[in-house]
């Protein structure tokens, strides 16, 4: 188990769903759907790449 499978509201395992062709995670105990963090964060990272690419170019004209 990693800290991707954990609740962040209650510390218990969360269980990976697929929905419409969209993973998430779902916490038995809270009975709330959490999003995919993992997903998230590879998207967060994509997005700084894509700024830091941006900034250079500008820094360059």
């Amino acid at each position: 188990m990693n800290t991707l499978d954990v609740c962040p509201c209650c510390s218990d395992m969360l269980l990976r769903h697929a929905r419409h062709g969209h993973i998430y995670w779902f916490c038995s105990h809270c009975h709330r759907e959490m999003p995919n963090l993992s997903s998230a964060i590879a998207h967060a990272r994509s997005k700084a790449k894509q700024i830091e690419n941006l900034t250079e170019l500008l820094d360059r004209v």
